[in-house]
């Protein structure tokens, strides 16, 4: 943390968030004596940042354990894309307990990691993201300044999917991946 914030010439930042978080041994090393969370807590009573968060792409099941575990995160960073539900759902299992617990939602993989942009637009895409119960920001990358304009063009006038253009996103997601879904798509995912 100390060189991070002299790195960025700074005295404190916004969100700190422990990356990647994927197993339940993880998950007993940060909350454990000693572990990550002990000077990430420090940190914060410090004001050396504002919020707390961890971030995961990996399985649902240890998203949702590890916001049942502490009750005081800030936020969390997870997979929240058309083509989730298919496969080792992260809206099914750890998005209910995010929203429950009150807890900050960041999606990633809104386009799949550009596998869903086979059969989705760049627009359906982040409008599914920001039309999930809970989530509040939508991180995607661009490529290039087009990108980033389609992108900021998407939700500058954003209205929420309705439930049905909800299903008929995830059916394209899912139909136009054919063979592609589950872990051929979702490689990041553990197998289930």
């Amino acid at each position: 943390m100390e060189t991070s914030l002299r790195l960025l010439k700074t005295d404190h930042v916004d969100l700190w968030q422990m990356h990647a978080v994927q197993s339940q041994d993880e998950i007993d090393t940060i909350l454990g004596p000693g572990g990550a969370m002990e000077a990430f807590e420090a940190a914060k009573k410090a004001g050396k940042c504002r919020f707390i968060g961890f971030t995961g792409h990996y399985d649902p099941e240890v998203h949702a354990a590890l916001l049942r575990a502490y009750d005081r995160w800030d936020t969390v960073m997870m997979p929240v894309h058309a083509a989730d539900h298919a496969y080792l759902s992260f809206e099914q299992t750890a998005l209910p307990v995010a929203i429950d617990r009150g807890v900050g939602i960041q999606a990633i993989k809104v386009f799949g990691k550009a596998f869903l942009l086979r059969s989705l637009s760049p627009a359906e895409c982040l409008r599914y993201a920001l039309s999930q119960p809970g989530v509040q920001v939508a991180i995607c990358g661009a490529g290039t300044q087009g990108q980033m304009e389609d992108n900021i063009r998407a939700v500058q006038n954003l209205r929420k999917m309705t439930p049905e253009e909800i299903a008929d996103v995830r059916r394209r997601a899912v139909v136009g991946q054919g063979v592609h879904t589950g872990p051929t798509m979702e490689y990041w995912k553990r197998e289930a």
